[in-house]
């Protein structure tokens, strides 16, 4: 059986006694493919191994927001990553003071277990999700619950401005360590390419600035690309999916794509800008326009799935998907479903790229 871990003092990945896991399987494929690997060895580069201790972490981080307080044992069941790595991964959090000591678990016969739980004051997420001319500020602590939410209106015109009010309206109370902003236009590497209800702010390098002015971590996404991507977070065989989410009514309209597990954002984010559809007419009240623009979908993504999330403006789900089908083949016609999660598949989403990204460690950096 194998097992991954790193030394601290190594930049080395090593291969030794523990469970074949898919992060083992990860590596042997890296490996035999493009690195070295001398006497069970592997050389992975940099990035490799980045991303490597990113997913262990993270996968033990979850664990312990599912089932704390655990210990080593109960964290190798819930993760299936062998016991070195998962010893290793605790001991770097109890040292950042991400993770606290529990109480000793009761004796059944052996050595009595230390048990481990979350510090939810390390740090917090601040997520502002924009929609409508309103910023809808929600605040989680380190376990990502909830804490603190609120509603802060704003005008187009001063729409910086007044973001970094709410932002600092809230980092005056709480320790806050990532920023998550959510907006309804092109986002490309954080930075705005296109916004059609507030053109000042085209080019504008939202990521960047935000960064300067409160030297936190940072994450700027297009809305409905983060739907997608959190509606996928609790849905099986992810790696495989086709999924599609659709609103007409927030901010607009707009899709989220999905097409084996990847979110599509295209050369320049541009993917799912639907609203540049033509039509006779562009009536989001009715149904022939919008289900014109579901057909479209269906025939470039063919997903397994589409998600429409309810709107104050559009709710006619079923005569839109019914007019979208037909004269489809039976085989491509998707399953449909109507959701109420539209802001917290945005904020599911985000924390899929805080994990991804290493946010979940405080710094500036999420190699430090």
């Amino acid at each position: 059986m194998l097992d991954l871990f790193w030394p601290p003092e190594s930049d080395l990945y090593f291969v030794d006694g523990g469970r074949y896991t898919a992060f083992a399987r990860l590596f042997l494929r890296r490996a035999a493919s493009c690195e070295t690997v001398v006497g069970g060895i592997g050389l992975l580069h940099p990035p490799e191994l980045f991303e490597i201790r990113n997913r262990n972490l993270a996968e033990v981080l979850a664990a312990l927001r599912r089932s704390a307080p655990c210990s080593l044992a109960q964290l190798v069941e819930e993760t299936e990553i062998g016991l070195t790595t998962v010893k290793k991964c605790i001991e770097q959090c109890v040292a950042s003071g991400m993770v606290l000591h529990g109480e000793i678990a009761a004796s059944t016969g052996g050595r009595k277990a230390q048990q481990y739980l979350l510090n939810p004051k390390y740090q917090y997420y601040l997520m502002l999700l924009t929609d409508n001319n309103t910023f809808v500020c929600r605040l989680y602590d380190f376990n990502c619950c909830c804490v603190a939410q609120t509603r802060r209106s704003f005008s187009m015109e001063h729409f910086f401005e007044q973001l970094c009010g709410a932002i600092r309206f809230y980092l005056s109370e709480y320790e806050v360590g990532t920023l998550c902003l959510s907006l309804p236009c092109v986002v490309k590497d954080g930075k705005i390419v296109d916004w059609y209800y507030n053109p000042a702010l085209q080019g504008f390098p939202m990521q960047e600035e935000l960064e300067r002015c409160f030297g936190v971590h940072v994450l700027v996404q297009n809305d409905m690309k983060l739907t997608v991507l959190g509606a996928a977070s609790n849905m099986r065989e992810t790696a495989k999916l086709n999924l599609v989410t659709a609103q007409f009514g927030h901010n607009g309209i707009g899709v989220g794509e999905m097409v084996n597990g990847q979110v599509l954002e295209g050369f320049s984010g541009f993917a799912g800008e639907v609203g540049y559809t033509h039509g006779v007419r562009k009536d989001i009240m009715g149904t022939a326009y919008l289900a014109r623009i579901v057909r479209s979908v269906i025939i470039c993504i063919n997903p397994q799935k589409i998600i429409f999330y309810r709107s104050d403006r559009q709710n006619r789900f079923d005569k839109i998907f019914e007019e979208a089908v037909r004269g489809l083949p039976a085989y491509a016609v998707p399953e449909y479903a109507v959701s109420e999660a539209y802001f917290q598949d945005m904020t599911d989403g985000f924390f899929r790229l805080i994990d991804r990204k290493g946010y979940y460690k405080k710094g500036s950096d999420p190699n430090a």
